[in-house]
């Protein structure tokens, strides 16, 4: 029988099955090969799947390492591979090395749970991985910054029931155009994130602030407080639990762009100007300090979470281009290449590769494996990727120690100058790293099609590895899953759409259909051009040709008066979220559900019929031509409460660790409905009985909203 009937992801190599009353709910394990401690992991992972172990009567399963593989696996693939047989009579799961065991066990797992819903089948399975490497990679960004041990804990198995081997985690990065969090100024603070620790720079610290009216508190909660994995210093724990589950941890510190708090407060290795002052944005190349400096924050991350050797460190050194590094001067644009007298005298693309080698170098003689780095640098913004490079890293015995991790995230069209190609022809190693789930503090992005791309090219141009660029939410299993079938597998899958039907038939069996209507209806709501109008988000970067702070919903409402049916695109886009909506959290009753995966989704959905019923009421009267009337504020009224009800509704589903930064975007939108309404109030109360509707930058403040002042905040914390 055709292996689509099991409807597993990844969908297993060789497969041969055919319907059998197996009582898989009740096992008896014979797991004696086994060390206690593996034999504990294998109980507790077949317990959480729903099956009752010791039982009288119970189903055997015997559990073996130590099997030859058989001559047609590759060599890189022994240790993953395994065999699995269910027969009425008895279960048998053996592998090679405990890795393919594991792999086993998580499809085991995926057919308990059909089993739960009455679908059992007699199978035997011989199953490898395609790829070697395979994972997401979760930038430091917000959400991750809030992340406890157990939601570490939580991704990992996660992954790790997809037969997804690699978690990178994201350590050090910044991003200076972007100004999502109030600065003491009031002008934004730039986005930096510092993940760990720096010995001997005390200093050297991201403290976050976010600020958020909570529904279920029923009050504003204003929070400075430093990422949890800083504070905690507990990445050594994650990297043992993810290890013990297949699951290979990777550093990811960025190295030379989005670098503005390390040079801004350890200014002697700055980037320097003209004038030779520190700019507070990238390093100076030529300073032996800093690279001396470099050399021990990498070091100190391989020796103290890693215990002196680390399979992978990802460098990144992406995006080495000009910023806005400055807390205080948000419009001051800064060049991440240093202009010292030693620096400006030699060409760019020659810096950057020698840097790269020496960084290799360095890490590998640090107890490294493996270093990896985006390609985009050398490739799209520099045509520094040459023989003459690789001849340098060959000579460094670095040529097979560095991989380059092609990165790419259109769902239309690949990269011309991001192939794996490109590296193979000059005899290097190569990942692909597509999009699985991002900006989840801020809107529903979809990605199938850009999975589909990239790993199709991986395949076909030699790829060894897909860790996809994102942070986790459980709402983006299905790009995981599709990510897992693909880099499993190989590209002898059928379409993305074909994938994502068969995960979801497996994990909703009857109700897929009504999932995936869901899904299609949230995707259609996040595309209504009008609603991509609308998220705060995109107003909190500095741009060249814009004043900052840039005003909120002040430049939305202007970019939606120029939709001529934005009002009725906004109508409809919160009419599909709500029936998205209604039918996720119909589906989060079943027994069986994945709560997670479910209410994040729901999360998602509220979001958009929040944003989409207030844009709706704030465009028609921003663009009507009647008197402004007190009508006019109990409608105000009414959109602030359909708005706190959403925000009510995302802060009890989306995951924990990114409900407030989801919230502060929809707070400043609270907020301002609350400055609207009494300024409506106060027109029409202090002026004729009716009046005309005040021009922007007027009485009535369209492109000034104040949602951090006291008097706002204390004004809505106490309706």
């Amino acid at each position: 029988m055709e292996t689509t009937v099991l409807h597993l992801t990844p969908p297993p190599r060789q497969v041969r099955c055919e319907p059998a009353a197996l009582r898989l709910a009740n096992m008896r394990l014979d797991a004696a090969g086994l060390a206690d401690a593996e034999q504990d992991l294998a109980r507790r992972t077949l317990e959480a799947a729903g099956v009752r172990l010791g039982t009288p009567g119970a189903y055997p399963l015997r559990l073996e390492l130590g099997l030859p593989a058989p001559p047609e696996v590759p060599l890189a693939a022994i240790g993953e591979y395994y065999q699995l047989e269910l027969e009425p009579g008895g279960g048998r799961l053996a592998a090679c090395a405990w890795p393919g065991l594991w792999w086993g066990l998580a499809t085991l797992c995926q057919l308990v749970r059909q089993a739960w819903r009455g679908e059992t089948f007699s199978v035997r399975i011989r199953d490898w991985p395609e790829l070697p490497y395979r994972g997401i990679f979760v930038e430091d960004k917000w959400g991750p910054d809030r992340m406890e041990p157990e939601d570490w804990f939580g991704t990992v198995d996660r992954l790790a029931a997809l037969k997804l081997n690699c978690l990178g985690i994201g350590l050090y990065g910044c991003w200076g155009s972007c100004r999502y969090e109030p600065g003491p100024t009031g002008k934004g603070w730039p986005t930096e994130f510092l993940m760990v620790p720096v010995p001997g720079y005390p200093a050297l610290q991201s403290p976050k602030r976010l600020r958020w009216y909570s529904p279920r508190a029923a009050a504003w909660q204003d929070q400075t407080y430093l990422p949890r994995l800083f504070a905690g210093d507990f990445l050594a724990e994650v990297i043992q639990y993810a290890r013990r589950r297949g699951v290979t941890v990777i550093p990811f510190v960025n190295s030379l762009g989005h670098n503005t708090l390390i040079p801004r407060l350890v200014p002697q290795i700055s980037a320097r100007d003209g004038d030779g002052r520190p700019v507070g944005l990238g390093y100076c190349l030529s300073n032996p300090e800093t690279r001396a400096f470099i050399e021990q924050f990498y070091g100190s991350i391989v020796d103290r979470y890693f215990g002196g050797h680390a399979p992978f460190f990802h460098v990144q050194l992406d995006e080495v281009w000009p910023d806005h590094p400055d807390p205080g001067e948000p419009l001051r644009r800064a060049d991440p290449w240093c202009q010292c007298e030693r620096c400006r005298t030699r060409p760019r693309e020659e810096l950057l590769r020698e840097y790269v080698l020496w960084l290799a170098q360095t890490l590998t003689e640090h107890g490294v494996d493996q270093v990896v780095m985006w390609n985009d640098q050398l490739t799209r913004h520099m045509d520094a990727l040459n023989e003459a490079f690789v001849a340098q890293l060959r000579a460094r015995g670095l040529d097979q120690r560095l991989i380059f991790h092609w990165w790419w995230y259109s769902n239309d069209r690949l990269h011309e100058r991001t192939r794996v190609a490109i590296g193979r022809q000059l005899g290097l190693r190569g990942w692909v790293a597509p999009m699985t789930c991002y900006f989840n503090w801020q809107m529903y992005s979809p990605r199938w099609p850009n999975i589909e791309l990239m790993l199709r090219m991986a395949h076909a141009e030699g790829g060894e590895g897909a860790v996809a660029y994102a942070v986790h939410d459980p709402g983006w299993t299905d790009h995981e899953a599709l990510l897992a079938a693909y880099a499993w597998r190989g590209s002898d899958l059928p379409s993305w759409q074909v994938q994502v039907r068969e995960w979801a038939q497996g994990h909703f069996g009857a109700d897929a259909d009504r999932y995936l209507e869901a899904v299609r209806n949230l995707q259609a709501a996040a595309e209504i051009p009008a609603l991509t109008k609308c998220y705060a988000y995109t107003y909190s970067y500095v741009r060249a040709d814009a004043a900052y702070p840039r005003p909120y919903p002040g430049e939305a409402l202007a970019a939606l008066a120029a939709i001529p049916d934005a009002a009725a695109q906004l109508d409809r886009g919160g009419a599909l979220a709500a029936a998205a909506e209604a039918t996720l959290a119909a589906l989060a009753n079943r027994p069986d559900a994945d709560t997670a995966l479910l209410g994040s989704l729901a999360g998602e959905a509220a979001r958009l019929v929040g944003l989409s019923s207030a844009f709706a009421f704030l465009v028609r009267l921003y663009t009507s031509a009647e008197p402004v009337a007190l009508a006019a504020a109990e409608s105000c009224a009414c959109a602030r409460a359909a708005l706190l009800g959403a925000m009510e509704r995302v802060e009890n589903s989306k995951p924990r660790w990114v409900v407030p930064a989801t919230l502060q975007a929809l707070s400043m939108l609270l907020a301002f409905l609350d400055q609207l309404e009494g300024e409506i109030r106060h027109v029409v109360q202090t002026g004729p009985a009716t009046a005309p509707v005040p021009a922007p930058s007027t009485q009535l403040h369209w492109t000034l909203v104040r949602p951090y002042a006291e008097e706002v905040t204390d004004a809505a914390a106490s309706r």
